[in-house]
């Protein structure tokens, strides 16, 4: 499938209308919230109806393509589909923090070809096209083209991760890796839009970002940004990250410093297990 700069019109106008959906549903107190898998894991009634708006609009523009939303959660059976997470940062848009983003990705199997992430907050958006770089738009029309920072040291960098929804219930909770880079870099912020997070490491605002248990569609625009603006994306094992995957790591592209995220990751998680094999082997014996 061919992608054009019709395309990525058309695609943002789709995501800012169910971003502006989201808004006016929250000024008028039609933003009700429920629970999902946890007291802390939410969804508004803006997110289901963001997300049919979305499902409806590329489905008039793009018909015959699939779709795979966040909150219908069909897997589709096409290799052609978008994938839409209608309002990444529920939590953020509950408490009506404008760090929130609608998420569109178009998707060849496992190969994203066009992604728009749309600020909610700050009514920008944020597009890639495969092998066409990446770039944000104002509400006004202009645009410039992102590129990553040129940042190598781990000292000097800004991270960005999240916490996981069983963060009370396990102790791999992304602890352990945030106490490791805390005291290791000019610091580690924690917003709540994987997709908006991705985005400040493509424009070159943080130089790494980090976070697992999370779904293709928080991450697959995200993924897409970073790299068309230079930067490298992979799992924690350091494979080229993809849609099947549920961790990430993302960096400027440095070499070294995506190593010591890596490393970072890899020593803090071998801590961790050693941990959590000596409580278990200190249960056992007090049995």
């Amino acid at each position: 499938m061919e992608i054009d700069s019709k395309d990525v019109d058309l695609v943002i106008a789709v995501a800012r209308s169910a971003g502006d959906l989201a808004r006016r549903m929250y000024a008028n107190g039609l933003a009700t919230v429920q629970q999902k898998s946890s007291a802390i894991d939410l969804v508004t009634a803006a997110d289901v109806a963001a997300e049919n708006l979305v499902r409806e609009a590329l489905e008039r523009l793009y018909p015959g393509v699939a779709l795979w939303g966040e909150e219908s959660n069909q897997l589709p059976a096409q290799e052609s589909f978008w994938l839409v997470d209608p309002i990444d940062g529920t939590t953020n848009f509950a408490h009506n923090i404008g760090y929130c983003s609608v998420n569109i990705a178009l998707q060849q199997g496992a190969q994203t070809l066009l992604a728009v992430t749309y600020h909610i907050g700050e009514d920008c958006a944020y597009y890639a096209v495969r092998n066409g770089g990446a770039y944000q738009r104002l509400a006004a029309g202009s645009e410039r083209r992102l590129r990553t920072s040129s940042i190598n040291s781990l000292q000097q960098a800004l991270l960005i991760t999240g916490f996981p929804y069983h963060r009370a219930e396990s102790s791999d909770n992304n602890s352990a890796e945030f106490a490791y880079f805390m005291p290791r870099t000019a610091c580690v912020r924690n917003f709540g839009s994987a997709a908006l997070d991705l985005a400040h490491v493509a424009m070159g605002a943080a130089e790494g970002y980090w976070e697992a248990w999370l779904n293709p569609w928080d991450l697959a625009a995200g993924a897409l940004l970073v790299r068309e603006a230079g930067g490298t994306v992979t799992t924690y094992e350091g494979k080229e990250w993809t849609i099947h995957d549920n961790h990430i790591v993302a960096s400027n592209g440095s070499p070294s410093l995506h190593a010591a995220l890596l490393e970072g990751i890899r020593t803090a998680r071998a801590s961790l297990a050693e941990k959590r094999l000596a409580v278990f082997i200190e249960q056992t014996v007090t049995r």
